[in-house]
Parts: C-alpha cells; structure tokens; sequence
C-alpha cells in the first residue's frame, strides 16, 4: 500500500490526498454507524488542513453514534473556541466513569488506601499545542474514529482495561491561525518547491495562540485559559501516560523519548526512564516493521518540567514527546524523499497505536507506578531536612495570591502560618503569608517550584535551567521547619479591599505595590481623572489615623477633578476589583513629607502607547506585552508592523516599545521620525536587542560588556578540543534560561513600586551593559554574585557581575528606558513587569 501510494504522489501531478484504508490498520472491521471524517468534514484526512471547528463538529458526531465516547468543554480559549476533552472507553466503563476517575485521582493520594486493583488505566493523547505542527490534530480524528468504530477484539480489550483521553486539539487559535494559511494557498497542482508561500508562514506563525504565547512551555505557569483547563482536567484525572504530539525540522526523521540521559529533571526517578524506555521499544518494532527511519535519546531533553511531555514524571506519570518530520503545507521536497501530509498524520496516528498496545500490557505496572511515585514522594518528604517554604509579601497581597492559585491549581496542598515568622531579614505574617509542606504527595512538584538548581549534569538545555516561583512573583520566601504550618487552606480568597467611604474627602491615595494599581491608574486617567504620583514619600491623614505612603503612590485631589466626573465607581473598582488599597485623606498638609499639592506630587497623563511587531520582532516578546497590558491590565495598545511603521504618525502615541528583534528593515527615514518623536518628548521603551539597534542608531549611547578577547599572537595557543564537542562547548555558551539577582534603586520612577532593594531577573540571552557616567540612570544592576538559579557558562557570569539590567536615558525632552531582560517573560514574572509598567506610566517622571 506504501510504495503504490508513493507512486502515486511521484506522478507528474502529485496526487497528496489518501483513502482512510491508507492510514487504518489492514483488515481491521468498523461499526458503520460510527461516521468516518469524511462523511462529516466531506473530504479525506489529510486533503485540507483541518480547521478546529471540525474537530470539534466531528468529537460531537462520533460522541453522538457511538457509546464509548463522551466529549465534554472544559474551557474556552482567548478567541472563545471551546477546549475539549473527549474520553473513549468500553460502554461498561462509560457507564461508571466518575467512579474511574475519582479512584484514578485517588491513586495520587496514599490517604486515600486506593491500589487500582481492577482499575483501568488511563493514558492521555494532546494534539498539536504547537497549532503549525498540524499531523498531530489531523491523526487524531483518526485515532478518534479507529477507537469508537473498530470492532475488532484487539480493541474491544483495550477499551475494556484502558481509558482513552483525547485533547484533540490543544491550541485551537493556533491550529485554525496555521490551517487557514495552509489551505488559503494550497494549488490545485500541489507544489513540494521548500521556498513555495505554503511552505513559509507570514508573522507570527500558528506555532502560538492567541497573544503569541507557547503553550507547551505553559503546563507550570498557566498564564492562558487553555493551559488552566487542561490542568484541572489533568488532576482531575491523573493519568498514567502523557503523549504530545509535535512536529520539528522538515529533513528530519521521527523522534520519541527517552529523551538526552544527562539532560532529565534529577527529581524525576529512574523508575520512570526505565518504564520511557519499555514502551518506547513498541514504537521502534512499529517503525521497524516498514522501515521507517526514528531516534532517540538524542535532541530532546526532560528538564524543564513546564512541557506536556515532562510536566507527567513530575506527577507519577510517564510523559511521552512524538517529533514527527513536518511537511508544514502538503507535500515537501527533503533529504529523505517526497515528504506528504498523509505520511506526517499516518506516522503519528501509528505511534498512538504503539502506544495503546504498550497500554494494553503495562496498564496494571503503570498504576502500581503512579501510587508508589506518590506514596514514596510524601515519604521522602517527611524525611527532607526543609519542613515547609514560606513565601509571601504583606506589601502586595494579590501576588502572594496569585502564586498561591496556581500551587492549588496544580495540587500542592497550601497551608496557613501558624504564626508570624521572620527569616533572612524577610517577615512572614499569618494571614498574609502561606506555607508548603515538604511532607505531601506532590513533593516533587513542591521541588520544582520552590528549589534553586545551581549544579547541573549538563550543560546544554533545549529550555530554560530554572523557573522557581518565588522569584519569577519578587516575593520573600524561606525554607523553615513544620512548626510553622498552620491549618490546610480550603478555600483561597483573591484579595479585596474596602473601598474608602469618607464622603467629602480632600484627597484619595492607591498603594502603588499593589500588582494591579497600574489597571487602576490607567482606568482612572481613561476616564478623565486627575492623577499625580508622589515622587517622595509622605504621611497620609485618613479618617482612621496616619498612614505612611512610599514613592509611586497615586493621589487623587478631589477638587480639581473635571465637573461631573464620579470618581466613587472607579474607586471601587481599584479596591474591590483589583485588590488595590486605597485611602482618602482628610487634608492636605501632611504630617510627614510632601504635602498633597507639592511640587513633587507629578502629573500623569494616559499611556497611548505603540507597540511594534511584525518581521524582524520576536513575536514571543511582543505578545507577553500584548497580553501584559491587555489581558492583565486593561491598556489598550496599537501594535504596528515594522514594515508600516514609517507610515505612521507617532505624534498620537506618548510610547513606542521596542522588544528583542532584529530592527533592520527600519530605514533611516523611519529612524529620523522615531529620533523627532523622542526629542519631542516621547517615552521609547526597548528591550534586548532593540537596545543595539537604538545605539546603532544614535537614540542613545551605550556600550555593551562583549566577549572576552581573543588570545594574542604572542600568547599560548588554546588547548586543542576535540571535533567532535564544537555543538557542546558552543551551547554551554548559550544563556536558554537563569535567575539573576540585581540591586535596584527604589527611589527612581521605573522602581517605584519595589519594597526591596533586591529584584530577581530573568535572563535569556547574553546581552550585558557597561554602566553609564551618569550614575543616576542604572536603575538595576547585577550584583556581585547574581547567580540565584539555573545555569550560565562562567564567562557570562563574568560579564554578568556588576552589569545593568535596567537604565534610562534622555533625548531632548524624551526618555528612553533600556530592559536588557524579557521583563515579561512567558507571562509569569510578575516581579519584573512592574518595571515595565513603571517606563509606561512613569516613563517621563523626573
């Protein structure tokens, strides 16, 4: 059947769209009720690209004639497309599958006394998170099809003893996004030319979602909806195995996990690499048995446990990674031949079956495997010499409970203090602090969220070295001893404040630590309000006594505001809304400090802000500040590309942010507005390389910490390394993800906010800047020993140590602010987006 389908594919007009006998199992036997994908899409899988509205009108089909499917809506995505989960399974188990999965998430719980005796196994397939990668999502209306109409005993057993979960498409936006520009320019000859338009995606790519966010690096983090669906649906269910489908380089072969030996998460036990390994023997006999090229243990690695393929070991699961050579539109020339669509989804939809036979015969091992991971997680617990981590900050409650949702979100049981704690000089108060005991089933996960790794196997990591929490939310965190875990949290409650009720008050003030003042501020300014920033502290008279306020602190006097405007509502809004503190002062002259109508109480005026994004821009960055000031803050922003940038009058706009890009397409003619603009009093925000550009350009003069030199002629040659280690020595160069520690000044205007003088970074690339003569500019700088996490080659460690993270300059009357970090990053370091914010509303704050 393979080589006459070849045949046909080589013909002078290749013919790229297979008969459903191409991809099933030879002779197998199917229910004809159950409708095929073609009777319900009216073509071929693997003619079109399918949309996710198919995907979901088929699930809803299928679910509709067979009884051993059930699909259900867990979530919506940020276009509101519905996020499925379909569970196919024998109609007996249907019958009872509350039951199944209550005793299946009980396996996670030694408490509980479950041992899965009798119990099915589960095993759980997620399709195409990366929405280019598409022979995942176009395998599965296969897999789906196979599972609910095979008659077959083979099946009927596996149904029997095997629960199926089928997330049929993990990244809807992303999967409809790349299948319309696959479609839109398919021919009616199909084109295998690489350079072909099919071939190459406009920007951004449907690799991401909506806000251009990866979500297989979104399993820990849960910035997105899709991400929070999928992980209740996780715990609710607990399965034993995890299999992401992807795709990667279009001359590549076929991959699946075990992953690189030295690059796994050391808190994941070798039980589990042993079990990667039994299964994936099912594989290689699968591609064995037609020749198929594969690898393994090579590429890929199981470090970063925020993927869908590593986030299972950290969980009693085994999560598996299929890499599948991509043809990326519908037929590719490669290095290995012809590569077509239907071969892509064929590949992916037999490893399933690979899979479903391991499942078959290893499901009662792989149960007894999941209770004895959490059973012997909560013991090493209870043996570790940390009792409990601490964390949280009395000077902004909402990121205390923000990371504290997603512990609980991921099944870390979260406790209260039993008492107020101090520890490296940080205060813990009961009540607005919580602790995490090492002594429960999700140890491991306590681990990774909490552990500091500096000491590395390897030093090459195909993603980031280190993600602890308390870092990425700036907030105070200690390990401490059990005495200090106080009752289980059961229900956690999202700060909200009272809203002041002082009729006739002089004056109102928002505490500026608080992580949504920036949406408070903003949607006071939209509304017309009057607002100032105290740029030095000062102490508050309320009808309740004094209160002492810090720099950043937002004053709203009553009697200039504009006839009719009602600042009551959007009061309440900050305190109830945004958890934001807010006060209302009896008078004007103050106790201490400056009074309210000081001169230092400055003016702010609404962000209009322009974000530019397109070719050349790193469409990772733009969206984390898309989604930070849209989705988070409610800013609206006008994202404009760099090829129409020049068109553009920026005299409406007070910001242009620049993120990590390449900023050549911008001509001089572009260059000379942006100058004009800035020198007129316009606030340009750049981050990373759009620092370089700016230099290159003349908006400011930097200069950068570079390499080290190289050896003189006169000095000894470097030792001779052999061949064979160039790829190693040169990625143990590359900077993939660590957390440095700066020291910044909290009196400037972009640090306003910041109660320590310490700030945890996020570094990503190997960008460092000298510091400036104007010491008044470095608003963060690395400290002398900055490495808290992760790992990072010693001569970037070198040129990291004293370096700037953040700077200001001046043009004319403008400013610029200077990110040498992705002060965003992935949506969840929520600490150093407060500086960010701070350039947008405080950019021109002097």
């Amino acid at each position: 059947m393979r080589a006459l389908y070849l045949l046909l594919v080589l013909a002078a007009t290749p013919v790229v769209a297979a008969p459903l006998s191409y991809y099933l199992p030879r002779e197998a036997n199917y229910d004809p009720s159950v409708p095929t994908p073609e009777d319900v899409l009216g073509t071929e899988v693997g003619e079109w690209h399918v949309r996710h509205d198919q995907v979901v009108a088929y699930a809803r089909a299928v679910a509709a004639a067979s009884d051993r499917v059930t699909v259900e809506e867990t979530g919506r995505t940020h276009e509101d497309r519905p996020v499925l989960l379909v569970t196919v399974t024998s109609p007996a188990n249907q019958a009872d599958i509350a039951t199944i999965r209550d005793r299946h998430a009980a396996l996670a719980d030694p408490a509980s006394g479950e041992t899965g005796d009798g119990l099915p196994a589960v095993v759980w397939f997620c399709y195409s998170v990366h929405g280019n990668e598409p022979s995942g999502a176009n395998s599965g209306l296969l897999t789906l099809y196979h599972l609910a109409a095979c008659t077959d005993p083979e099946v009927v057993s596996l149904l029997e003893s095997t629960v199926v979960l089928i997330d049929p498409a993990v990244n809807p936006d992303g999967l409809s996004r790349f299948a319309q520009w696959a479609n839109m320019h398919k021919g009616k000859v199909p084109v295998a030319d690489p350079a072909t338009r099919e071939h190459r995606e406009d920007w951004p790519s449907g690799r991401t979602n909506h806000y251009w966010f990866d979500l297989n690096r979104d399993w820990m983090l849960l910035t997105h909806p899709e991400s929070r669906a999928r992980i209740g649906t996780y715990h609710a269910w607990m399965p034993n195995v995890l299999i992401d489908f992807h795709e990667m380089g279009t001359n590549s072969t076929y991959f699946f996990q075990p992953g690189v030996p030295a690059r796994r998460n050391p808190i994941t036990p070798e039980e589990n690499v042993r079990l990667t390994e039994r299964i994936a023997a099912y594989h290689a006999a699968e591609f064995d048995g037609e020749g198929d090229l594969y690898y393994s243990e090579e590429d890929f690695d199981d470090f970063y446990y925020g993927k869908g393929s590593t986030y299972p070991d950290a969980n009693g699961a085994i999560g598996i990674l299929f890499e599948q050579a991509s043809s990326r539109g519908h037929v590719q020339d490669t290095v290995n031949g012809l590569l077509t669509f239907p071969y892509t989804i064929r590949n992916q939809f037999r490893t399933a079956q690979s899979t479903l036979r391991a499942m078959a015969d290893m499901g009662p091992e792989l149960n007894a495997y999941l209770a004895r991971f959490h059973r012997e997680a909560a013991r090493a617990g209870t043996s570790d010499p940390v009792g409990a981590y601490v964390f949280g900050d009395a000077h902004d409650p909402m990121r205390t409970y923000l990371m504290a949702d997603i512990l609980l979100r991921h099944g870390v049981r979260l406790h209260n203090l039993s008492r107020d704690v101090t520890r490296g000089g940080n205060e813990f108060l009961a009540g607005l602090a919580y602790a995490v005991p090492t002594d429960q089933p999700a140890y491991s996960l306590v681990r990774a969220f909490f552990e500091e790794p500096k000491v590395f196997a390897d030093s090459l990591f195909y993603d980031v070295s280190a993600w602890t929490f308390p870092h990425a939310f700036n907030l105070p965190f200690a390990a401490m001893d059990r005495g200090v875990v106080g009752r289980e949290v059961e229900t956690l409650l999202r700060p909200e404040e009272a809203p002041p009720t002082a009729p006739g008050a002089y004056a109102y003030v928002l505490e500026w630590d608080d992580y949504y003042a920036p949406r408070s501020a903003y949607r006071l300014l939209a509304a017309g309000a009057r607002v100032r920033v105290a740029a030095e502290p000062f102490t508050g008279v309320t009808p309740s006594g004094e209160v002492a306020f810090g720099r950043g602190s937002l004053v709203v006097p009553a009697g200039i505001q504009p006839p009719g405007l009602d600042l009551e509502p959007l009061l309440r809004r900050a305190a109830v809304d945004d958890g934001v503190r807010v006060h209302a002062l009896t008078g004007g002259l103050t106790p201490a400090g400056i009074d309210v109508g000081s001169p230092s109480m400055k003016p702010l005026t609404k962000p209009v802000p322009l974000l530019v994004v397109g070719h050349g821009v790193s469409s990772y960055e733009a969206g984390e500040v898309w989604h930070l000031l849209d989705a988070r803050m409610r800013i609206p922003v006008t994202q404009v590309d760099t090829d129409r940038l020049g068109g553009v009058d920026l005299e409406p706009y007070t910001h242009v942010i620049l993120v990590d890009g390449n900023y050549g397409r911008l001509d001089s003619t572009v260059v000379a507005k942006v100058k004009d603009w800035v020198r007129g009093g316009g606030t340009l925000i750049a981050q990373k390389d759009a620092i370089r550009w700016a230099d290159r350009n003349g908006l400011v003069d930097v200069e950068f910490v570079e390499d080290p030199e190289e050896d003189d002629e006169d000095e000894e040659p470097a030792a001779r390394r052999p061949y064979a280690g160039r790829d190693a020595d040169r990625g143990a160069k590359v900077t993939g993800g660590v957390i440095l520690e700066t020291r910044i000044d909290t009196t400037h205007p972009l640090a306003y906010g910041y109660t320590r003088d310490r700030l945890p970074v996020f570094r990503n690339s190997n960008l460092y800047l000298k510091h400036t003569d104007d010491v008044y500019d470095d608003v963060a700088v690395y400290t002398a020993d900055p490495l808290l996490a992760g790992y990072i080659h010693p001569e970037n460690l070198a040129r990291a140590r004293n370096s700037v993270s953040i700077a200001t300059r001046s043009l004319g009357r403008g400013h610029i602010a200077l990110f040498t970090d992705d002060m965003a990053f992935r949506g969840f370091w929520y600490g150093t987006s407060r500086a960010l914010l701070n350039a947008l509303l405080f950019g021109d704050v002097r």
